[in-house]
């Protein structure tokens, strides 16, 4: 058994697409998936989610550069 580890994106239509080496070329493998989201993807989404709701926030009330000293 050889464990193989890839970092890949799941499409929009949750379909996965994986190239292996060809040394498993024409043969029946056993193949185990593990999904853990990673932690940056997440940090991200949660960064994204943040910057939807506060964007236009201070639209009626702009920020005001004072002078710098």
């Amino acid at each position: 058994m050889k464990t193989l580890q890839f970092t890949t994106h799941i499409e929009n239509n949750a379909q996965l697409h994986l190239t292996l080496p060809s040394e498993y070329a024409n043969q029946d493998v056993e193949l185990v998936v593990i999904i853990q989201p990673r932690k940056e993807t997440m940090e991200r989404q949660n960064w994204l989610a943040f910057i939807n709701q506060s964007y236009g926030c201070l639209a009626d009330d702009p920020l005001e550069q004072s002078e710098q000293y």
